[in-house]
């Protein structure tokens, strides 16, 4: 990610919009100096990502509202509403799961030895463990982006795809944003660099992606946009260097504009940038609630201060430093005294 790209907290919708109508022209850019001028296979790869993008969630939509139809008219038929296999028919092909591997390492970094993992699953696994991880969503045929994403339901989803051979986290998203491209966001490095500048190598682990989740969900209320459509911004700013001078000159004069006042991108920035990589999310959870005393106390290399209770001075609180050339006796609280430690001589320890 360049340095002159703002945080996505801070990122204005002006800025916002003018990198994702500049997707096109730097996807083909990308796609070239990947594959080398080839007019054939970069024809071929931009054909992959306008199926990726448009064509494929069209397709799953669409079987969506047949299946509920049906599902309809099962119902006022029989009197109740048959499930099993109109939910197994929503599910991916493996055609649509190899096309996908395929557009993914074209799209972002090689991975030669995914597409023949992929190969080894068998035709039914995919359709049934993908229909499972749509079922897990649960999604409407319209979504209603104003109520939160169930993070345990995009986890269940998850876990579903990822039990397929050749699957992890960053392809199992993949395929989630093809079932739900407004809400939930493709583990993509760029977009991942974008929200944690500062992570180091990506592990590509459901932890990683649980931390982008959370951080990406209020941008995307802030600036009003899908999670696809972020997808391709971060994807734009990740390579700003294949953009044409124009392009970027007219990008980059967008960033010195300011947030409109009363945005709470004010805010955000400090939010985000408690959930750096290298810290586990338990420390993050633990830092947030300690008191700005606490946290200096807990950072390596500084003595942990003694506690001061509310109301009580800190003067007397203070233990009373004993005379030169004596030990003073430990205490575990204010007034309570225990008895002092006798060091054993080396004789009696135990060994």
């Amino acid at each position: 990610m360049t340095r002159s790209s703002p945080p996505p907290a801070v990122l204005t919708p002006t800025s916002f919009q003018k990198a994702l109508e500049l997707y096109p022209s730097l996807v083909e850019n990308v796609y070239k100096t990947k594959l080398k001028n080839d007019r054939n296979k970069v024809a071929d790869a931009l054909k992959r990502d306008r199926w990726r993008f448009e064509e494929l969630p069209a397709a799953v939509s669409q079987k969506k509202a047949n299946v509920g139809q049906a599902t309809e008219r099962d119902g006022k038929a029989n009197g109740k509403p048959k499930g099993g296999a109109g939910v197994a028919a929503l599910g991916l092909s493996k055609e649509e799961v190899e096309r996908l591997v395929q557009w993914k390492i074209t799209h972002g970094h090689s991975q030669p030895f995914l597409p023949a993992m992929v190969r080894k699953n068998d035709a039914s696994a995919v359709q049934i463990q993908t229909s499972l991880a749509l079922k897990e969503l649960a999604l409407p045929s319209t979504p209603d982006m104003s109520k939160p994403l169930d993070r345990t339901s995009v986890n269940n989803a998850l876990d579903h795809v990822c039990k397929l051979t050749g699957i992890g986290p960053a392809t199992g998203t993949l395929i989630l944003s093809v079932f739900a491209p407004d809400l939930i966001p493709f583990f993509q490095d760029e977009m991942f660099a974008w929200f944690f500048p500062n992570a180091g190598k990506l592990k590509y682990s459901l932890k990683e992606y649980q931390q982008l989740l959370e951080a990406v969900i209020p941008v995307l209320t802030r600036l009003n946009c899908k999670a696809v459509e972020l997808e391709k911004v971060a994807y734009v700013l990740g390579h700003l260097d294949l953009l044409g001078d124009e392009e970027r000159g007219t990008l980059e004069k967008s960033f010195e504009a300011k947030a409109e006042p009363g945005s709470t991108a004010d805010d955000e920035p400090k939010e985000a940038s408690s959930c750096n990589i290298p810290k586990g999310e338990e420390d993050v959870e633990k830092d947030a609630n300690r008191s700005p005393q606490e946290q200096i106390a807990a950072k390596p290399g500084r003595k942990r201060t003694a506690k001061v209770k509310e109301g009580q001075n800190p003067a007397k609180s203070a233990p009373t430093p004993a005379p030169r050339g004596t030990k003073r006796n430990s205490t575990l609280e204010d007034n309570t005294k225990t008895e002092p430690h006798t060091a054993k001589r080396r004789s009696q320890r135990n060994r």
